[in-house]
């Protein structure tokens, strides 16, 4: 089991309180530090209305983390999201996440720019 760069994002329950939501987020990088991995960056996207409805919810608090870890990690990870009711969604990418080469935080001025997509996200209500 060699090192590589994952990128995993997680979509968490947007109804829940802020202080859950950041408990969440220290949780996850706490488990990918304990492995020994390498955090190098957290981007949070915050709440936004979800595509389609998820175990009944509209909205999603985006997060995603960038880090260095041995595949058992990414394991420990997925596992507790499942069980995890606050985790709506998440997906992990294997040594092609967005690198410092690809994604230079000097060039652009928010997440939207960074994904290059025109997004309507509708109505916020």
């Amino acid at each position: 089991m060699g090192i590589k760069d994952y990128e995993t994002m997680v979509v968490i329950d947007a109804m829940i309180s802020d202080e859950a939501i950041e408990a969440e987020i220290t949780t996850v990088e706490k488990k990918i530090q304990s492995h020994s991995g390498e955090i190098k960056r957290c981007d949070k996207w915050g709440k936004r209305k979800l595509a389609y409805i998820i175990r009944k919810q509209t909205h999603g608090f985006y997060v995603i983390f960038y880090y260095k870890a041995n595949s058992d990690v990414v394991l420990d990870l997925e596992r507790g999201f499942n069980i995890n009711t606050n985790i709506l969604r998440f997906l992990t990418l294997a040594d092609f996440p967005m690198t410092e080469i690809i994604y230079n935080q000097d060039h652009v001025s928010s997440a939207d720019d960074a994904v290059g997509f025109d997004i309507d996200y509708g109505d916020a209500d």
